[in-house]
Order: structure tokens, then sequence, then C-alpha cells
């Protein structure tokens, strides 16, 4: 079995994924069309990447990054540099604020992922669910009860938890093996705490007897009125 931290050379997705899946099956029997990423209506929605694979002839110049469907920009999580074992966490709160890496990002409306050599130049950048020639530029999956291994630990993955391999060149220059970068994210909703119930005050002011006898003929007299009325 193959280490996530170490992978073999030259392996492509679907046999890095059979050596690393310890129950359960991950292949292109039930990969899935389009991941997309919703501002919470509340509370934040808590990410963590981790880097699986790389087998790329360009791995020191790809980059990997979340992308705003709605404004159309880009935000980095893998830079060139990044090995696999690397991980890292960003946060999308109900404020509509991507925070990554201490830093704070407005976010216009549902965040997908995307692959870039060169953020310049569009047929340099793929996003997760770019469809060329007939092919995905990635294959994704979403977690179902399986189980793999991440970093020497047996990680199970729920229906939060996504796996994304992509192609770095597009459509038929492709070699369709999905390795030059496959990213793990693991997702966790995090609600606020429900606010404690306010605490009785003591200082309430008790009328006079006489006034509340006066106030209890009022409540009659109006209840007579109703009544006639």
């Amino acid at each position: 079995m193959s280490n996530l931290s170490n992978p073999a050379s030259a392996q492509n997705l679907d046999s890095f994924l059979e050596d690393t899946t310890v129950t359960g099956t991950i292949d292109s029997s039930n990969a899935i069309s389009e991941i997309l990423f919703d501002v919470p209506t509340a509370g934040s929605l808590d990410l963590t990447f981790s880097l699986m694979l790389e087998e790329a002839g360009l791995a020191s110049k790809n980059t990997f990054g979340l992308y705003d469907t709605a404004n159309n920009k880009f935000f980095e999580i893998f830079a060139g540099e990044a090995t696999p074992g690397s991980t890292l966490s960003a946060s999308i709160t109900s404020e509509s604020q991507l925070l990554i890496g201490g830093m704070s990002y407005d976010l216009a409306g549902p965040v997908t992922f995307y692959l870039s050599r060169n953020l310049r130049q569009s047929s340099e950048t793929f996003l997760s669910n770019d469809i060329y020639s007939g092919m995905p530029q990635a294959l994704m999956y979403q977690g179902e009860g399986e189980e793999i291994r991440l970093n020497d630990l047996n990680t199970p993955l729920t229906n939060n938890d996504y796996l994304i391999g992509f192609e770095d060149r597009k459509g038929r220059r492709s070699d369709k093996d999905y390795n030059d970068m496959v990213v793990l994210a693991q997702t966790v909703l995090r609600l606020p705490e429900p606010s404690e119930p306010a605490i009785p005050s003591n200082d309430v002011t008790i009328p006079e007897p006489s006034l509340l006898s006066g106030l209890g003929m009022m409540a009659i007299l109006g209840m007579a009125k109703r009544r006639t009325a």
C-alpha cells in the first residue's frame, strides 16, 4: 500500500485510489460532475485541503485553489512548491468571507476548484467542472463511507469529503490519467452556539395593594364593556 505523502511513481488516479483505499471502492463508476460550496446561511463552512498526489511534469508551476463562480475570482490554496502531504485550512463564513492563511476575502457566490499554470492565460486555467472534447478536466468523488490511508492514518470519508483529480492539459492533449494534482477536501459546517436564555430580573416593582384593587376593577369593567358590545 502506498503512503499518500510519498506516492508511487507515475500512478494514474484509478491505480492510486485502488492502492490507498482501505475499505470500499472509489473509481470512475462513482465520479460526480460538479462540486459547489455555497456561502452558509449561518456559522461557517470549514475546509481542510490535503495534497495527496502530484505526478505532473509541470508540478512546480501548477497551482490549485478555489474559484468564485459569481465574480470570476481565484483564491490559491496550494502553490507550485507544495508537495504531497501538504495541508491547508480555509473557512467560508455566513458573512460571505473566505478566510485563508490569516487573510480575508469577499465572496459573491458559490465556489468550486481550479488548477492553473498561469492565471493570466485562460488556456492554462481549468475549472473542476470543465469539459473539453467530451472529456472532463477533473474526476471528482464524494465520500460514501470509504476509508483511505492518509498520512499513515486510516481516514473515513463521509458525504462531506471530496476527492478531486485534475488534468493539466486540455481535451485531446490530455493523457487522461488525472494524476497531475489530486486533492482531498474535507468539510465541516460549524453552526453558532445557541444564545443563553435571558436571566429574569429581580427588579420588579410590585404595585401597592390599593392600586392592584383599582387595576382589577378596571379590568373587570373593561371585560364587561366588551361583552356588552
